[in-house]
């Protein structure tokens, strides 16, 4: 629990040019933005957000037994400025205007914290598709290898083994620093974690704070939000610091990190991929030799130095890129490729990513959180490569999001799958048959497509009319355990219901 007394947040303030005489009684527990979790003692950072205005809720943070409120102001002269109300546990509040609070929210965090990002390797991993497996693949190397590792991301965040769900995939300034603050008293060696093109868009995260900055790929996705793909682009590459005190980790086979790296634009960089051409780079991981094994996959891998056979349980080659990059990232950490080989051979699948159930009377299941037309088609591929009979994908769309990419998931589908059912994802505020109509509108082959809305239904469906030498993916609902209609989550575990029916029979 991080507690700090009345001098220690003077001095905090006093950093920001905030000269404040605070009750001698007060003990700060955490900084807050987010009024919803507040807890008594905490500090409310009540920022002008893009949709909500912190001020708004000074009432809540009275009601939560804030013991401390700042809020934010767009004039300067007012900076400082305090006056007094008392909060539901009778206690006298001071609420404080703070010039450009947003702005300076993760200064602001990282001061309040110490730092504790400097006593971990931090490593930061962007990209359309491949962070959650990723991340949570070097998490498990690390740990394999006595590198004590906290995890940050989709999944939660906390051990590998033991995450705890949170809001967003990258938290903001506040509860990102107490999270770091906690993995430091717990001893942690590095902390992995996902970083949204949101977050770097909106400067929630800054490149410095990465010692490895990792990207992955890019293809279409969030363009409801950056409107194009040079925006989308633009935002990923913020990831990047270009100095000396950064490795960038970086994906030599996709297009728009070649450009990058033939622009300059990224510095001290490695550079991982399949069949790349090695000489054009000082730094490389190549894999060659890539093969689909009844276990998983195996490739060579060849650095500048070394040469080492990998032997994976992991499914799809797109999964030989995520191990790539997590083998990359632990040759900057310092670990031999020869102990690194041995570790990948005792990883786990991550939980929703490309997740197998079998049994000799049913088809192979696979549940994956692909939600994206590369995703799918990756997803896709991959199922194809351990498939002997016919391939079933089971897939949405989910509402109020880039509706552009609906009809392209449907022929991304069709091209790589023999049957096709569509369902619900998250329609949220949409009505479902609006989204499943858009799905179809990608698709020429109407013969080999259902429509089936209610998600249990269609699992159900499949589990019993595909044969035992099938392949079926469920794509797109991976580690939720819901699903979104006008406002309400509807429990749902797509993974469990999926398990549940290998080991106790179909559901009649």
């Amino acid at each position: 629990m991080f507690n700090t007394d009345a001098d220690y947040v003077e001095s905090i303030l006093q950093q920001f040019g905030i000269k404040v005489s605070l009750s001698l009684t007060l003990q700060a527990r955490q900084l807050c933005n987010d009024s919803r979790q507040l807890q008594a003692g905490d500090i409310f950072c009540a920022v002008a957000g893009t949709q909500q205005q912190g001020e708004h809720y000074i009432a809540d943070a009275l009601a939560a037994n804030s013991s401390l409120i700042l809020v934010e102001t767009s004039d300067v002269s007012k900076h400082g400025l305090t006056h007094q109300k008392v909060n539901q546990a009778g206690d006298c509040v001071e609420i404080i205007s703070f010039y450009q609070l947003n702005k300076c929210l993760f200064a602001l965090a990282k001061a309040f914290y110490k730092s504790p990002q400097a006593h971990m390797t931090m490593i930061g991993i962007t990209g359309t598709n491949g962070k959650t497996s990723t991340s949570q693949i070097i998490a498990q190397l690390q740990e394999s290898l006595a590198m004590p590792t906290g995890v940050i991301g989709t999944n939660g965040a906390g051990k590998v083994d033991a995450l705890i769900p949170i809001a967003n995939t990258t938290p903001g300034a506040t509860e990102l620093h107490s999270l770091l603050q906690a993995f430091v008293e717990s001893d942690q060696n590095a902390v992995v974690m996902e970083v949204s093109s949101h977050a770097l868009a909106q400067g929630r995260v800054t490149a410095e704070l990465f010692d490895i900055a990792v990207f992955t790929n890019l293809s279409r996705d969030h363009l409801d939000y950056h409107g194009s793909m040079a925006s989308y682009a633009d935002a990923k590459a913020k990831i990047f610091a270009n100095n000396n005190l950064q490795v960038a980790v970086v994906n030599g086979n996709d297009e728009t990190a070649k450009q990058w790296l033939a622009e300059g634009k990224i510095q001290n960089a490695l550079v991982y991929g399949r069949d790349l051409t090695v000489k054009q780079f000082d730094n490389y991981v190549h894999a060659s030799a890539v093969k689909a094994t009844k276990q998983g996959m195996s490739f060579v891998v060849k650095t500048q130095d070394d040469e080492q056979l990998i032997e994976s349980p992991l499914l799809g080659i797109f999964n030989v890129d995520n191990l790539l990059a997590a083998i990359s990232v632990l040759l900057v950490r310092g670990h031999s490729l020869s102990n690194i080989a041995t570790a990948v051979k005792e990883i786990k699948p991550v939980m929703g990513r490309m997740e197998t159930f079998q049994s000799a009377k049913l088809p192979l299941a696979v549940v994956d959180y692909a939600h994206t037309p590369d995703a799918l088609a990756n997803a896709l591929q991959a199922c194809r490569e351990h498939c002997s009979g016919k391939l079933w994908a089971v897939f949405g769309c989910g509402g109020d999001r880039d509706k552009g990419k609906r009809a392209i998931m449907g022929q991304v589908a069709e091209q790589y799958s023999d049957n096709i059912i569509i369902t619900n994802d998250n329609p949220r505020s949409e009505q479902p048959e609006a989204i499943a109509n858009d799905v179809l509108s990608g698709c020429v082959k109407p013969e080999n497509v259902t429509v089936m809305l209610e998600r249990q239904q269609a699992v159900l469906h499949v589990l019993k009319t595909a044969t035992n030498k099938d392949v079926v993916l469920f794509a797109g609902k991976g580690h939720e355990d819901y699903v979104e209609i006008q406002g309400k989550r509807h429990q749902y575990n797509e993974r469990e219901w999926v398990r549940s029916q290998y080991t106790t029979g179909i559901t009649q």
